[in-house]
């Protein structure tokens, strides 16, 4: 997957402490727009996780101003990571096939999804796997260019991009495959048919009929067949009646039996 990397200079202020075993830790941020999600790690896995939750849906100002104070308040980000990375988490992207990705129209590829400010800053990560396929969205540019400060070099990434890279090591040949992956407030469904990657998006839920809908109304779109395909639930704990609502549609549905190996896959990058 091609990164958004910066790089820069010495760094401007001293943020960080050293510690003897800061060597090999890094950092992944997520950033969404209903909280923080930080976790450290190293070769072992996720080694400590901090998260923030916001009331309400916030803006890239109040964001940053809740990362400024989560390194203010919290020992553990109290250090020099090797690595730092952005995963941005929101429902402002979409995915564009390779074939006919143009650089200089990649406004126009999101311009009917979300509405643009003269300021955001768009960004692409292509090369997504074995997926032909590119994720266009928006980066915060108040956000990067703390971290630009802060950590002198860094890379960041959509987290849809990071689900697909991590789908395509694992493409079906056989009967369709649907994957949820559940969050708080949305979620992002996937839909593979015939060894291609034929839908994939992110979708609000305020109760577990939303997802069915959104689930079914996607499937259905695409032609696909509720007693034939699969579909594999990927959420932090298995909701039983969620589980039940879509067992009654579909026939085979299936959850992530080891979810704690499935974030740091995509975490750890």
């Amino acid at each position: 997957m091609k990164s958004q990397l910066v790089e820069t200079g010495p760094v401007s202020m001293q943020l960080t402490k050293n510690s003897p075993n800061d060597s090999i830790k890094k950092l992944s941020v997520l950033i969404h727009q209903d909280g923080l999600s930080f976790y450290t790690y190293d070769a072992t896995g996720i080694l400590n996780t901090l998260h923030r939750e916001f009331k309400y849906a916030a803006n890239p100002i109040e964001i940053l101003q809740s990362i400024k104070d989560c390194y203010k308040e919290e020992a553990v980000l109290d250090s020099a990571f090797a690595k730092a990375t952005l995963i941005y988490h929101h429902n402002i992207f979409t995915s564009v096939p390779a074939s006919i990705y143009k650089e200089d129209h990649a406004v126009d590829y999101l311009k009917y999804n979300a509405r643009m400010l003269e300021t955001d800053v768009l960004s692409t990560d292509e090369k997504l796997g074995d997926l032909k396929v590119n994720t266009v969205y928006i980066a915060y540019a108040n956000i990067n260019n703390y971290f630009f400060d802060r950590y002198g070099s860094y890379e960041y990434f959509h987290y849809s991009s990071r689900l697909l890279e991590l789908r395509s090591k694992e493409l079906p040949t056989l009967q369709p495959q649907v994957y949820l992956d559940i969050k708080k407030s949305h979620f992002y469904l996937t839909i593979f048919k015939n060894e291609k990657l034929v839908a994939h998006n992110l979708f609000p839920h305020d109760a577990i009929e939303d997802i069915l809908y959104y689930t079914m109304f996607t499937t259905h779109h695409n032609d696909l067949d509720p007693e034939t395909m699969k579909m594999i639930v990927c959420a932090e704990q298995k909701e039983e009646e969620l589980f039940n609502l879509l067992y009654t549609y579909v026939r085979y549905v299936d959850d992530t039996k080891d979810y704690p190996n499935y974030l740091e896959q995509i975490v750890c990058v």
